[in-house]
């Protein structure tokens, strides 16, 4: 069927189609392979190596496709196997087997004083260590992470990862500001001791 062909009220029941190009049609079953589809609507397909434009596809099931973004249509309850989106934007988080997320992180060195720490962060995810610090017993260090993207209200979690420090030492607070971190950490309410080492912690940004 050459594309410039017009099929009116014909419908193709248990087909196989083959090197086809269906514009603004309605598939509902059956198995198309090779096959190039653009602003329709596929119901239930199986779909072998097709190239997607637009539409609206339910629950079907596309066996290595590649996607050009679904461009102007909705992916709904598909099952993908070795996709390959081309305009997916997955540069910094990974979805895994059971739905583990691998968010791209890197290790960090902090630098400054005992008051204020700083350091320039690239990702949205990653492990800071400060300088040796001696901060006094129940004072704060803020650690200020410079990183691009990061507004006011968006969600900061910090944990203690570590370090060479032998005190007792916590997060107190993580507040995004305008493309900053600051990660405030507190000596142990109850030490009387200064710290004595440096203090490693993760950090994670959601927007």
């Amino acid at each position: 069927m050459s594309r410039d062909t017009k099929s009116i009220g014909i419908a193709y029941r248990d087909q196989f189609l083959e090197n086809a190009e269906l514009l603004n049609c309605t598939i509902t079953g059956g198995t198309s392979s090779g096959v190039a589809v653009s602003d329709g609507t596929y119901a239930s397909p199986t779909i072998t190596t097709p190239t997607v434009t637009g539409g609206t596809l339910t629950s079907s099931t596309l066996t290595t496709p590649t996607i050009n973004g679904v461009v102007g249509g909705t992916v709904t309850s598909q099952t993908f196997t070795a996709l390959t989106a081309t305009t997916a934007n997955t540069t910094n988080l990974v979805v895994g087997t059971g739905g583990t997320v691998a968010i791209d992180n890197a290790a960090v060195a902090a630098t400054g004083n005992d008051t204020t720490q700083t350091a320039t962060v690239t990702k949205a995810a990653g492990t800071i260590t400060t300088g040796a610090l001696t901060t006094a017993a129940n004072a704060t260090t803020a650690v200020v992470l410079t990183l691009t993207g990061v507004a006011a209200g968006d969600i900061v979690h910090a944990t203690i990862a570590g370090g060479t420090n032998t005190t007792a030492v916590y997060v107190q607070s993580a507040i995004a500001t305008t493309n900053t971190i600051t990660v405030t950490l507190r000596n142990g309410v109850n030490a009387t001791t200064a710290l004595n080492g440096t203090v490693a912690f993760h950090y994670t940004w959601i927007k």
